[in-house]
């Protein structure tokens, strides 16, 4: 059996039952960044050295993608070894290739102010408004439906992909968000034409949200922007980053504060709420 026989099982059988589409598509894709060689090559003569050189090349150029490789190899290669099909995993001698992302572009409060008032005539209004004052995730403003609005409570329950519902990133993603009147208001005027408050394509969103920035002459930042970049200005706001956890939906404390922990002052803040977040940029 090949390396590369090996890693399709694998992904058959431990993975495609277990993982959300799009994390089996990440590990059926680091598969075709594996050099033919290797990839061909006996899964008992794989050896950490090849292993290595393959990762460091591919971490010259593409270091993201690098990193996927890496953790692709380390999951499958340590379940060969508690199959008995290898002696060890020859990951383990084996370095992660490091990677910085770019740090996410995002807009000020007054520009999302200036965003958002030229976002109105958009025929996604609803969900720009979303992402920017409640720092939706793309697939999860997409997955909306006029049943999770409880009066001023929305319900963050699935997010659609390929035009389908699916279970969200984690079980912190499953969450419910208080709406204050403003947005409550908006969203009401909003007309009911099918179970989706905006039923509508992920191509779409995005060209709707370029024709704003474009529209209101702001800098480009991508529809993940929108969602720092009201977790930076609530931040930096004062905001407690474990209310922000919440908000966001993230899973733990430490990732919410890794990403935004530069925006933290020295002051001492009571808890924000969205409220706060609307009225500043609505």
């Amino acid at each position: 059996m090949t390396l590369s026989e090996y890693l399709n099982e694998w992904i058959e059988i431990y993975v495609e039952p277990f993982r959300r589409p799009n994390t089996i598509d990440c590990y059926r894709r680091s598969i075709t960044y594996l050099p033919s060689e290797l990839a061909s090559k006996p899964l008992e003569q794989i050896d950490g050295l090849s292993l290595q050189k393959a990762i460091n090349r591919q971490a010259a150029e593409h270091p993201r993608t690098a990193q996927l490789t890496y953790a692709t190899l380390h999951a499958a290669l340590a379940r060969a070894v508690r199959l008995r099909m290898l002696p060890y995993s020859p990951m383990d001698g084996c370095d992660k290739p490091q990677h910085t992302p770019k740090q996410t572009a995002i807009l000020t409060v007054k520009q999302m102010q200036n965003y958002l008032q030229a976002a109105r005539d958009s025929d996604v209004w609803p969900l720009l408004l979303l992402i920017a004052t409640l720092g939706l995730r793309r697939g999860e403003a997409l997955g909306l439906r006029w049943v999770d609005i409880d009066g001023e409570t929305l319900h963050v329950k699935y997010q659609r992909i390929d035009g389908q519902l699916a279970p969200l990133k984690s079980r912190a993603s499953n969450r419910r968000l208080k709406l204050p009147p403003a947005l409550t208001m908006e969203l009401m005027l909003w007309p009911r034409s099918g179970d989706y408050i905006v039923d509508t394509w992920p191509k779409h969103l995005y060209n709707m949200h370029v024709n704003v920035l474009q529209a209101a002459g702001l800098p480009h930042v991508t529809l993940h922007g929108l969602r720092h970049s009201m977790a930076t200005a609530s931040v930096a706001d004062g905001t407690p980053i474990k209310v922000l956890q919440a908000i966001l939906g993230h899973s733990t404390y430490k990732l919410t504060a890794d990403l935004y922990a530069d925006h933290l002052t020295d002051a001492a803040y009571t808890a924000n709420s969205i409220a706060h977040v609307c009225k500043m940029v609505l």
